[in-house]
């Protein structure tokens, strides 16, 4: 649908909050498995499938040309986390440990879904979706397998950049609604859905509510309406907290191994695992003193301990340094070619993902 700008007024003043959501984050993972303008805009998500090489591959393979959706994605996550009352939550495993039997157990009445932010032909998809989910266990059997490893692939980027920016992010807009702004400046994003927006607002029922999602994997921004709720999907990295909290952790690493000392027993962990009596040995240093040292490299998650029989052997823990890596890389390279845009209006009939 086109993204119209509109100074009409809403109807009715709904009843805001403000969430996070780690079934969106996958969502929006997953919906950039077919979007490469996604993952370029995102060092995050280019990362996750550069780290996992046939992710892509499954994740545009998974649902045949009769049950794709225009934009792309995995609507479908957002409606069975709702089903189970998990959409607005950040316990991912209490979500993938319920997918297979929400999956199973979405019935007929499941087609109410409003759904009025989708094209027709697009809710015919999802719900053609949700149906081949509960008639085969096979299918559920690899959507849970898609989905788990998907969110293993980004674990690590959302515990070291997502939760943070997140947290940030929901707590700037429940700083607005403490001081009165109107909904409408709640909810604001980079894409202005115009009266699409007051449209799903007015048939919300009596008790209904708009949640906006801060989400870190987004792209620009997502409107979907479920039975009793609006959800509106924002971008974290508006307000810069998604470089903040990326630098941060960064920082606290690099701070580990600006000591001379601290890089030398990195290096020298690289060549085979060492106790630390035999790194004081090494480097003539009195034992105290290198385990101050490790103490600062272990609390980075730069080494850790690996008991072998009697012996507390120290090991580099290679995929931490490794992302140690590509994380300064990604701070310091020129991004320029792929910096965020203004938001882009879809084709007729789309709503942006």
């Amino acid at each position: 649908m086109p993204l119209i700008h509109t100074d009409l007024p809403s109807t009715r003043t709904p009843r805001v909050t403000v969430s996070a959501s780690v079934a969106i984050e996958i969502e929006w993972a997953l919906a950039s498995g077919e979007r490469e303008d996604f993952r370029r805009d995102h060092p995050g998500l280019e990362a996750v499938y550069r780290g996992v090489p046939d992710l892509e591959e499954r994740v545009r393979s998974f649902w045949g040309p009769g049950e794709a959706v225009s934009c792309g994605g995995f609507l479908e996550l957002m409606v069975l986390a709702h089903h189970g009352g998990l959409l607005f939550s950040t316990d991912a495993d209490a979500l993938l440990d319920r997918l297979d039997v929400l999956g199973a157990a979405t019935s007929a009445s499941i087609g109410d879904l409003p759904l009025l932010s989708e094209t027709a032909d697009d809710r015919a998809a999802v719900l053609l979706r949700l149906a081949r989910l509960r008639e085969s266990p096979e299918r559920r059997q690899r959507y849970v397998a898609l989905v788990r490893d998907m969110w293993d692939a980004m674990r690590p980027e959302w515990e070291l950049s997502g939760r943070g920016a997140v947290e940030v992010a929901v707590a700037a807009r429940h700083e607005l609604q403490a001081k009165g702004a109107d909904w409408h400046e709640v909810v604001r994003g980079e894409c202005d859905y115009g009266p699409e927006l007051e449209r799903s607002v007015a048939a919300l029922g009596p008790g209904g509510e708009v949640v906006v999602v801060p989400a870190y994997f987004t792209h620009k921004g997502l409107l979907v309406d479920l039975p009793g709720v609006v959800v509106i999907g924002v971008r974290t990295d508006t307000t810069g907290a998604h470089a903040r909290a990326r630098t941060e952790a960064l920082a606290r690493r690099l701070k580990a191994i600006s000591d001379p000392t601290r890089l030398a027993i990195l290096d020298a962990l690289r060549s085979g695992p060492r106790t630390v009596t035999e790194i004081a040995a090494a480097f003539s240093l009195a034992q105290p003193t290198v385990s101050n040292h490790v103490k600062i490299l272990r609390d980075t998650g730069l080494v850790a301990d690996a008991r072998e029989g009697t012996r507390r052997n120290l090991i580099v823990q290679n995929d931490v340094v490794e992302e140690l890596i590509t994380n300064l890389h990604d701070a310091l390279s020129d991004r320029t070619a792929h910096a965020h845009g203004g938001p882009v209006s879809p084709p007729e009939g789309e709503v942006p993902a």
